[in-house]
């Protein structure tokens, strides 16, 4: 029939490639015109079921997610919140205060709405409830354009994630949470002396699978528990008889991820918790605040779970500011001495751990480094002195491993310095007339990392496809606030990691020098000589996520510095505006070039040799001889905007640069720059 179709239309090849080209927004009326050939049999009995056919299959195998953010004006906020029906994740970002008159809350009245036309779901109220699974759709075609999708809105809500900066323990310990619940993520953000009840949740939630909480940096917040025969079933009105009973009997847990960060936490009453959850797989107690309760060890916890039924695959287990005792780390490496995933507390990270890494690196999968952010004054616990070699023994791990072919995640903090192979942080501001940086007769502040070999250390992680990671630049004697530093930076993440799909970078608030204590806030550079450009060798990443302080006050770049993240961004205006640009280069080549010679005259640069022979390895180490320089800008913006069959990243679903909601690329862009509109067109609403 199609091939009769595309015959009775005259199309040929040209055209089929012109169509391929075509937004989605055209398929509607391309379909009209497909269909309006065909007869009225033919729709009734091919078109129809098909379609039909097609939607329940997508509605039965694709997470629907809605995005909510108080900040948005009521009609935005509003529509958001009515598409709620038939989605299985919300991520929300509130910086409104829960309220006594939690009415006048658009979120909570929301999911209360939710959580009473589930109930009533599962109480058979309906007698038609079965039929309505196969025809009750979230809207009807009458009323929505042609370009929307529709879902069912019985689809339980099963994932909530949400960060608040207004917190108050009794107001939110009367959320809402919907008992369809299977994961929970809870951010909280700058409130003092809070707490919130963690067996309440865990009550009302009982399909939960996996909880994780995390507090942000200056935040304090206990965790309360109570025996579960205490908390009464009144506190919320939604519960059924059945799980009273359940509750009653004291029963088990399905939970199997539990992992909580930055909180206060009573250890005695929660290891009476988990004697109800016999399934946990996961459990991290990450930076748990001591001040709450008197000082103790580990060792009572883990003695504790050597009697539990649950055969833990992935632990953490830290107190703020104290370090593992020898009996305790070897407690913590027998709960299961073959696992694939590694989390690490800083204080805890030595030699003699990596090498007892370096037992089962043919089976590590993930390897993290935690420490705490919320102690020994601002800029975060990584200014300690015992903790300052912990990124350097990570990266010499990761150097020295080219076993780790299994490898998948990394979450740590890295150096500058590590990543600055040829020395040339150092260059600083080009720009700048009379630059210290750029005067030959000045000292170099970092000597040359090939003056003490002839090999450099790059990681071995070749397949990695997540990579999390704070870079940190107080150790050195530059402050991380030059575009070089982020060319460095964005140049070897892309070089080095070739295969991710998730990446994820932040800045800390506050960085101190090491020579004076002299703190200062760094920054990466997005403008066009950054080098963020470079990244768009990352072909295959989904994720990408870049935080530092500057970016809450906005970009600092154009529109066109940014836009050829979308296909729009490669229009002659932009390229154009681009080019314009590179041309006041040419004074930065010519010194860069300058310092490359005397450098070389020296003895001071030389030639990064290949781990290996193997013709991945000579490639990379070409690759990265001009690490750092602007011209691997120039040659990454020729590339993109000179080669039409470059896409720039043609994988990547989120984007974010300082917003705690993932946005797609085009959408935070938008953000970014409010008032252009030089970018893509109207998107697909997926509702």
């Amino acid at each position: 029939m199609l091939r009769s179709l595309s015959v009775q239309f005259g199309w040929n090849q040209q055209r089929r490639r012109s169509a391929r080209t075509l937004s989605p927004l055209h398929l509607p009326e391309i379909l009209v015109i497909i269909f309006s050939y065909l007869t009225d049999h033919a729709l009734r009995r091919s078109v129809a079921p098909v379609c039909r056919l097609w939607l329940y299959t997508v509605q039965n195998v694709m997470v629907r997610e809605v995005v909510w953010d108080s900040d948005w004006k009521d009609i935005r906020g509003s529509e958001a919140l009515s598409t709620l029906p038939g989605a299985e994740r919300l991520i929300c970002h509130n910086h409104i205060k829960f309220t006594d008159y939690s009415e006048e809350h658009p979120l909570m009245s929301a999911l209360r709405q939710l959580e009473a036309e589930y109930q009533e779901r599962l109480n058979g109220s309906n007698s038609n409830s079965q039929k309505q699974v196969k025809q009750d759709v979230s809207r009807s075609l009458a009323e929505q354009t042609p370009h929307r999708f529709f879902f069912h809105k019985n689809v339980p809500l099963q994932h909530l994630e949400l960060v608040t900066t207004k917190f108050s323990s009794t107001l939110f310990d009367q959320f809402p949470f919907p008992t369809s619940l299977t994961s929970i993520k809870l951010a909280f953000c700058r409130r003092f002396g809070s707490s919130f009840s963690l067996t309440r949740i865990l009550i009302l939630c009982p399909l939960l699978v996996s909880f994780h909480a995390k507090c942000q940096i200056n935040v304090s917040i206990e965790v309360t528990l109570e025996p579960f025969g205490q908390q009464h079933v009144s506190t919320t009105a939604t519960t059924t008889t059945g799980q009273q009973q359940q509750q009653e009997d004291k029963r088990q847990l399905v939970l199997r991820s539990l992992v909580l960060e930055g909180l206060s936490l009573n250890i005695v009453k929660f290891e009476d918790l988990l004697t109800v959850t016999p399934h946990l797989k996961e459990l991290k107690l990450i930076d748990i605040a001591s001040y709450w309760f008197s000082p103790r060890s580990w060792s009572g916890l883990l003695k504790h779970l050597k009697t539990l039924p649950c055969k833990l695959e992935s632990t953490h287990f830290s107190s703020n500011g104290q370090g593992t005792n020898a009996g305790e780390m070897e407690t913590m490496l027998t709960l299961h001495p073959m696992s694939s995933e590694w989390s690490l507390w800083g204080l805890d990270v030595q030699p003699s751990l990596l090498q007892s890494l370096e037992i089962t690196a043919n089976v590590v999968t993930k390897l993290e480094l935690h420490w705490s952010y919320r102690a020994w004054g601002y800029g975060g616990g990584c200014h300690r002195q015992d903790l300052q070699s912990a990124p350097k023994l990570i990266h010499k791990y990761l150097c020295n491993s080219p076993h780790l072919v299994h490898l998948r995640v990394v979450k740590s903090v890295f150096l500058i310095e590590d990543m600055d192979l040829f020395g040339r942080r150092t260059f600083g501001d080009l720009s700048l007339p009379n630059s210290n940086s750029c005067n030959s007769s000045s000292p170099d502040p970092a000597p040359d990392p090939t003056e003490a070999s002839g090999t450099m250390q790059i990681w071995q992680c070749r397949n990695l496809r997540t990579l999390q990671f704070e870079i940190n630049a107080h150790l050195d004697v530059m402050p991380m606030a030059d575009p070089v530093q982020s060319r460095i930076l964005f140049g070897y993440i892309s070089r080095v990691c070739p295969n991710l799909e998730d990446l994820y970078i932040s800045c800390p608030t506050v960085c101190i020098q090491s020579g004076n204590s002299r703190s200062y806030i760094p920054r990466l550079s997005l403008e066009l000589d950054g080098g963020i450009c470079l990244l768009s060798r990352l072909q295959l990443l989904r994720r990408l996520k870049i935080e530092d302080y500057y970016l809450c006050q906005g970009p600092d770049c154009e529109v066109y510095e940014m836009n050829w993240i979308v296909p729009s961004g490669r229009d002659s205006w932009s390229r154009m505006k681009r080019q314009k640009v590179m041309l006041e280069w040419g004074s930065k080549e010519s010194e860069e070039a300058r310092l490359e010679t005397e450098r070389k005259k020296n003895g001071g640069l030389k030639k990064l040799i290949p781990v290996s022979q193997a013709k991945e390895d000579v490639r990379l180490a070409k690759d990265l001889q001009d690490l750092g320089l602007i011209v691997d800008v120039r040659n990454m913006v020729k590339e993109m905007d000179g080669n039409y069959r470059f896409v720039c990243f043609p994988q990547l679903e989120r984007m974010s640069f300082e917003y705690p909601i993932d946005n797609s690329p085009r959408n935070e862009l938008l953000r970014l720059f409010p008032k252009n509109s030089r970018l893509d067109g109207n998107s697909l609403i997926w509702f």
